[in-house]
């Protein structure tokens, strides 16, 4: 029994240096990953007010980080043909620390933040709602932009 603790020990080390090594990559190479938040609402339990008359969120309260990462979601799943869309992404996502906002990466999966603590999931909508909520998104560049 006792000829087995050096392998043991050793083989525990290596599951937490492989446990580590991960996250320091994620921190060195700059991926983003989607941090844990709050569940976001969807079209079957949005509060009541949160739609507008057309069925979609209202994208006022979103941040430059949440819609630069939007952005990327609707030029990567085809949601608008207009080139604004892509080239407003690149505008927010080159600014400083836009990037690394956790924001950012709920943006990329489809989460449009309406307030600091709520979040929507426009995945849940139809095509032509989340190209309306694109649409929306992009029309706050300039304004976003110039902040």
């Amino acid at each position: 029994m006792l000829k087995l603790r050096p392998v043991f020990l050793a083989l525990t080390g290596c599951l937490a240096l492989s446990a580590a090594l991960p996250q320091a990559h994620a921190a060195t190479s700059g991926v983003l990953t989607v941090p844990a938040g709050p569940a976001p609402m969807t079209a079957a339990t949005a509060a009541p007010g949160v739609l507008d008359y057309d069925g979609i969120p209202t994208v006022e309260h979103a941040s430059a980080e949440n819609v630069g990462g939007l952005m990327y979601y609707c030029d990567s799943h085809k949601l608008v043909t207009d080139t604004t869309v892509r080239s407003l992404g690149r505008q927010l996502a080159s600014r400083e620390g836009i990037r690394t906002n956790p924001a950012y990466a709920w943006g990329g999966q489809g989460r449009l933040m309406l307030s600091p603590t709520v979040m929507f999931d426009i995945t849940t909508l139809n095509r032509d709602q989340q190209e309306a909520v694109c649409s929306r998104s992009a029309l706050r560049g300039p304004a976003l932009l110039a902040q």
